[in-house]
């Protein structure tokens, strides 16, 4: 059997769409009502959630630099164009809502990859 050559390998690359929260949380109480709403319509857009699962005791090191972020959410949809659409969706758009009453902090949204090796 020959192996996959790298070429081989990037054409068979699957597109992803990671959406990124770097929050500071100053209402837990509200931050878990938006938690248990934003995390249903994630799962209602084919998403997932790949850090920040159980909150509030998830783990985040900085290893190198200046970053003081208290707590990093990382979701991933199928496409850029899922992720897009489930951002501006009613029902994620009123969750969002009551993150930005319990918490500060930026959201990003990068494309990237699911290699199928």
């Amino acid at each position: 059997m020959t192996s996959p050559t790298l070429r081989d390998r990037a054409a068979a690359l699957v597109p992803r769409a990671y959406v990124v929260f770097d929050l500071t949380v100053t209402d837990p109480d509200a931050y878990e009502t938006y938690r248990v709403h934003g995390q249903a319509t994630v799962r209602r857009w084919g998403g997932r959630v790949l850090s920040g699962e159980p909150a509030p005791h998830s783990v985040v090191e900085v290893l190198e630099g200046d970053w003081p972020t208290r707590r990093l959410v990382i979701v991933e949809f199928p496409s850029l164009t899922v992720a897009h659409a489930w951002y501006a969706s009613p029902e994620y758009r009123h969750a969002a809502a009551l993150r930005q009453v319990s918490a500060t902090g930026r959201v990003l949204l990068v494309e990237g990859w699911n290699p199928p090796w």
